[in-house]
């Protein structure tokens, strides 16, 4: 059968050193030719395409990891009707929300990365072994960080680690389960840090690209998931101990430093940092979803949270606005001012150090009451950098730690795209132990109305995962849906 190949014709102009320029060259299609890899440009413009497509998957990450918590509701303008079916547990297959095909598409670029970066150096005098292993490095965290989505929102999905490269060949993968899903993931990042770079030329590639500290922070959180205590804590302390990175002060003078974590973004404390830059064309739609068009405000239960102390330099004029509940973070140039951005170029943030401290406190939770008071010392970090004079202290149980810590993060993170993952881990942890404190964390946002129909969905396990869009379904016959979803039209 003849093949048909599509090429990619968008070559590298610029130096990684340059700027982040290199984040808007990408190839033009997913299917390319193994004639196509000739030299190092040509790699990392395949590399360099991977992390636009995650960047193109940012609302996804907002709406997948807090509209299903109770840190962020829909606000008063126009509401989309699929999002308000996500916000009321009404989700069905049909749902714009629920598709994956961005984060596939950066497997498939990473994929591309990992068979065919190797062919390169022998055609390239310029490319050497050790850069290659810095690109393959790069590609395994991409691929690992997207399994790591998919895992989380759908529990088992198709794993792919060849790369689709022409239109005649067969892409019909059934789903995997989920172990097998983390394993891979372990197995891509763990593999990652070797050569992966600790630091780069620019401060954008060093919070952009992917990094030896970005690879520990996603190790941290997928140790977290799989119950692996002791190997979170070593990569925790790793960061930690790093020498690169650092919790920012809260306050210098009169200044809400804190606040520069989000305006202009990059800081000390950033460890990767989805990257936009107005002077470059790269902008991105969160003035527009939380200012503009108030798709998306923070709940009454996060404003009850940062009443608790009114010291906090997280909460209203920083983490939002009292008037409308808008989420400032995103939307103000300087905390307490109501000065807006100018442009829409802030920065998505996936991981920083206060997730650091907080992930290795929550290990240290899970290892037993012995630890409890160590991680009571990593709470009150946190919150002494917030300026909460007031420490909390160590409870008696493991439940009442895990809240101590659950509403630390609802603060320190809110409309991060965390929390629904947070209630989620917590729940299901050790056969849902805990799935009585997920279903009343998430109803306390819920409407009186609906929230007893919310409550029956909750108890079916296989309801916290989103179904199978049924574009994928048509597409790949090999997939069949998630079964909670079996019956919806």
């Amino acid at each position: 059968m003849k093949k048909t190949y599509i090429f990619l014709i968008t070559m590298m102009s610029l130096a990684l050193s340059s700027c982040n320029e290199w984040l808007d060259v990408q190839p033009e299609n997913n299917q390319v030719s193994d004639e196509y890899w000739a030299n190092k440009e040509e790699v990392e413009a395949v590399l360099g395409a991977g992390y636009v497509r995650l960047r193109e998957s940012m609302e996804q990450m907002l709406v997948w990891g807090e509209l299903r918590g109770n840190g962020l509701a829909l606000g008063g303008g126009t509401v989309d009707a699929d999002l308000f079916r996500i916000s009321q547990w009404d989700i069905i297959p049909g749902n714009d929300f629920v598709k994956w095909d961005k984060f596939y598409e950066v497997i498939n670029y990473a994929n591309m990365v990992i068979k065919y970066g190797p062919t390169v150096v022998a055609k390239d005098p310029s490319f050497s072994e050790n850069v290659m292993q810095s690109y393959l490095s790069e590609a395994y965290f991409l691929r690992g960080l997207a399994y790591f989505y998919l895992v989380r929102n759908f529990r088992d999905v198709p794993l792919i680690t060849e790369p689709y490269m022409d239109d005649q060949q067969s892409f019909e993968v059934a789903k995997s389960p989920a172990n097998e899903i983390y394993q891979q993931i372990k197995s891509d990042l763990e593999g990652a840090v070797e050569y992966a770079k600790e630091v780069a030329p620019t401060v954008w590639e060093t919070k952009g690209r992917s990094t030896k500290w970005a690879i520990y922070a996603a190790l941290a959180d997928v140790y977290l998931w799989t119950e692996e205590y002791d190997k979170c804590l070593d990569v925790c302390d790793e960061v930690i101990n790093s020498g690169r990175l650092g919790l920012l002060e809260g306050m210098i003078n009169t200044t809400n430093n804190w606040y520069t974590i989000f305006s202009p973004g990059n800081s000390n404390e950033g460890i990767f940092e989805l990257q936009f830059d107005y002077e470059k064309s790269q902008t991105n739609s969160l003035v527009s979803w939380f200012g503009t068009n108030s798709r998306y405000v923070v709940t009454d239960y996060v404003v009850t949270l940062f009443e608790e102390s009114d010291e906090d330099i997280r909460g209203e004029g920083s983490s939002y606005t009292a008037e409308d509940l808008k989420v400032w973070k995103y939307l103000g140039a300087e905390a307490g001012t109501g000065i807006p951005r100018t442009f829409s170029d802030q920065n998505w943030i996936i991981y920083r150090m206060a997730d650091i401290y907080l992930m290795k406190a929550e290990a240290l939770v899970m290892k037993g009451a012995g630890n409890y008071d160590e991680a009571a010392e990593l709470i009150n970090t946190v919150r002494e950098r917030a300026q909460i004079s007031e420490p909390v202290s160590a409870a008696s149980t493991e439940i009442e730690m895990l809240q101590l810590l659950m509403e630390e993060r609802a603060r320190e993170f809110v409309g991060e795209g965390k929390r629904w993952f947070d209630l989620l881990r917590v729940g299901s942890r050790d056969a849902y132990q805990y799935k009585d404190y997920l279903i009343t964390q998430v109803l306390l946002t819920a409407p009186a109305s609906s929230a007893p129909i919310i409550r029956s969905k909750l108890l079916d396990e296989n309801s916290h995962y989103l179904p199978i869009h049924f574009d994928e379904l048509s597409a790949n016959r090999l997939l069949v849906q998630n079964p909670y979803y079996d019956n919806l039209n």
